[in-house]
């Protein structure tokens, strides 16, 4: 029968552990100055060499023959440990036996002496599992047990694991891997084995294996079957789901160069060639990292085995402050895409939102001086007014669009706006009402791959509709830069709604800590809310004809203007 490669290679000895010298250093001292603990707790990432070093620890102080801290492997107790056949072993796996009762019958055995050596070692693996009931029946055997008996805890949680339990056991927290050293062991084995695989997917693997030898020795693995013949570094990432270095250098070309179309394209053909989304995205904020790096520090990032001409010359055409805009960007939407069933409309709405950002410009060579930077942004958002109105305000002439645009509201007066609007949502609140707007403004989506429309439904579908009521319409977003900029589009949102619903929805934005606030108001019902309707309406702007097809009236770009008088609300 095929052994996998992880459990074939799994270390027999201390000096074949790699990537955890400082432990290794620590534990062959002990044992060599006969000043062992009498309980220790392993704790560290996935694959690290946990489970195997405990192992490997139980065997060395059962040894019979013993030089400077490392067993023989060959007297009668290390063969029977190597072979599974010691009774004086017991792996627990806690996961599965977390009760108080296994815990009780533990104790109950602790007293019997080893049967041939000289120690009896308990290893609870994922002692995390372990129930507080369970801690508590252990916590005693833990402070004080025969002198023959030495715990092994072993967990990936530690901070699960009750501060009664971590103060009796001497910790040890083992490290990742670095790539170097996980591609110094792949290489050993590779030439145990005789696989024929280029260097550049070797790298690759120790690279993805994010410092776990077992999850590299695994990619290996299954790479081998995959491959027929020489293994290749696309052959690694197609049973990853990950993408070449070639791949991600499109997608962030595309970005730079805010070609919407043939990046829209590339991500609908990697979804459709099964490529984990989430995991592209991971790749792809690595990838600017390492931009970054190259910007920031290169004599650094020439000491790591990247792609060096092809990250430079990139570097070169995209500016600083982007690249940390894109990485804080693409960090929010990696935590999102985590938990939805639809990562791939997260990633579109990404992608969209970071190219229709007016203040975020990626060219280094666009350079330019203020009063030049200012004609431009103008143009950008004049251009993105105009086309969203050839579509949207067909109704309206051509002086009647020029006042359709995004404005510069003063700050005090839009908060009356946003109280106002808040209050008016909430005086009508109801949960079906709001179900069931939510449900009939999903099919927004539809308008996202259209340029004309995309910068605003890309800002209504990256907020979040939390309240609703009298078709007043509460979005939430991240933070309050986001809703302002929400804020100052509300007009075009609001329009295109109207043009898609045939409803007069009337929305606002806020943050995520002001939300908080009215929501608390709200469920402990501190403020009364009484509805206050706006004279400001998008239907009668829409619909406003002349006999003689006379242009609609210039309009001021003032707040009173747009909304009329606004009523506060009564507070208690």
């Amino acid at each position: 029968m095929y052994q996998t490669l992880y459990r074939k290679y799994r270390p027999n000895s201390f000096d074949e552990v790699v990537g955890q010298d400082i432990i290794i250093k620590t534990l062959k001292n002990e044992i060599k100055y006969n000043q062992l603990n009498h309980a220790y707790l392993f704790t560290g990432p996935r694959g690290t060499g946990k489970t195997s070093i405990a192992k490997i620890l139980a065997k060395t102080i059962n040894c019979n023959d013993i030089h400077d801290g490392v067993a023989c492997n060959k007297c009668v107790n290390c063969t029977q440990i190597k072979n599974h056949q010691s009774t004086d072993i017991i792996e627990i796996d806690a996961a599965s036996n977390n009760g108080v009762d296994e815990i009780r019958e533990l104790k109950s055995k602790v007293n019997l002496v080893p049967s041939s050596g000289k120690y009896k070692v308990y290893i609870i693996d994922e002692v995390h599992m372990l129930t507080i009931g369970a801690f508590n029946a252990l916590l005693k055997t833990l402070e004080e047990p025969p002198a023959h008996i030495i715990f092994i805890l072993a967990t990936t949680d530690p901070h699960k694991i009750p501060t009664t339990i971590l103060s009796r056991c001497q910790r040890f927290d083992f490290k990742r891997i670095s790539i170097n050293s996980l591609m110094h062991r792949l290489n050993i084995i590779i030439n145990n084995e005789k696989i024929k695989i280029d260097d550049e997917a070797v790298a690759e693997i120790a690279r993805l294996s994010d410092g776990g030898m077992r999850d590299a020795l695994s990619m290996l693995d299954q790479v081998i079957s995959y491959s027929i013949d020489k293994i290749t570094v696309e052959d690694v990432h197609e049973i990853n789901g990950t993408l070449s270095q070639v791949q991600l250098k499109s997608i962030i070309e595309y970005l730079i160069a805010k070609n919407l179309s043939s990046e829209l394209e590339l991500i609908d053909q990697l979804n459709d060639n099964g490529k984990n989304l989430v995991k592209l995205t991971e790749e792809i904020i690595q990838f600017l990292r390492n931009l970054l790096l190259c910007q920031t520090a290169p004599k650094y990032f020439e000491q790591q085995n990247y792609n060096k001409e092809m990250y430079q010359k990139i570097s070169r055409e995209i500016k600083y402050d982007a690249l940390l805009e894109m990485i804080k960007e693409f960090n929010l939407t990696l935590s999102e895409m985590k938990y939805t069933n639809n990562p791939k409309l997260l990633l579109e709405i990404l992608l969209i939102r970071l190219m229709n950002l007016d203040e975020l410009e990626y060219h280094t060579q666009e350079k330019v001086t203020d009063d030049c930077g200012n004609l431009r942004n103008e143009t950008i958002s004049n251009e993105i007014s105009n086309q969203t109105s050839n579509k949207t305000y067909d109704r309206i002439d051509e002086a009647g669009k020029k006042n359709i645009k995004k404005q510069n509201f003063d700050s005090t007066t839009f908060d009356t706006v946003i109280e106002t609007r808040v209050n008016n949502a909430l005086a009508g609140f109801s949960k079906k009402y709001f179900l069931e707007t939510k449900e009939k403004l999903e099919s927004i989506q539809s308008l996202l791959m259209d340029s004309k429309y995309s910068q605003y439904i890309a800002m209504l579908l990256d907020a979040t509709l939390k309240a609703a009521g009298n078709d007043y319409l509460i979005y939430v977003n991240k933070d309050k830069h986001l809703a302002d900029i929400f804020n100052h589009h509300i007009i075009e949102m609001e329009v295109i709604l109207y043009q898609q619903y045939n409803n007069e929805y009337k929305i606002i934005s806020v943050d995520e800590e002001k939300w908080n606030q009215i929501k608390q108001q709200f469920n402990q019902k501190t403020k009364k809310y009484i509805y206050h309707p706006e004279e400001y309406n998008i239907k009668q702007m829409l619909e406003y004809e002349t006999k003689n097809n006379d242009v609609i009236e210039n309009k001021t770009d003032e707040i009173t203007e747009l909304f009329g008088d606004i009523v506060e609300y009564e507070e208690e």
